[in-house]
């Protein structure tokens, strides 16, 4: 029992940092699981899109590999802050060149999508 390490949750391997006979660490990251029943997605905004974006709004995400289909999502986490600020922003033009992270769970019941995967986002 004490050589078994088990998953907290159902799920598929993404990167596997250790192989079986090695030791693992205590507080080591060994794997990455992906959760196939929480797909999500993390798209960048500009900041003048920012303030028209709200918690629960729907989105159709598209991908390349199903021309012509879109799936559902929703907006669950918007950032707070920007992922990238100039050093000095004193104008509206450099105030374009900032980005914030918007976090949308996908609908995908019959398990198309793949982590990975480019995709297109349009808000509704």
């Amino acid at each position: 029992g004490k050589l078994t390490i088990t998953a907290p949750a159902d799920g598929v391997v993404m990167t596997l940092s250790i192989q079986p006979g090695e030791f693992a660490a205590p507080g080591a990251t060994l794997l990455v699981l992906g959760r196939e029943a929480e797909k999500t997605i993390t798209v960048y905004i500009p900041e003048e899109v920012y303030g028209r974006i709200s918690l629960g709004q729907s989105a159709g995400v598209s991908v390349d590999s199903f021309p012509g289909q879109s799936f559902e999502a929703a907006v669950i986490h918007i950032a707070d802050q920007a992922e990238f600020t100039p050093r000095n922003v004193q104008t509206a033009q450099g105030r374009k060149n900032t980005v914030f992270a918007i976090k949308l769970q996908v609908i995908d019941p019959e398990n198309k999508l793949k982590p990975g995967m480019p995709a297109d986002v349009l808000f509704k």
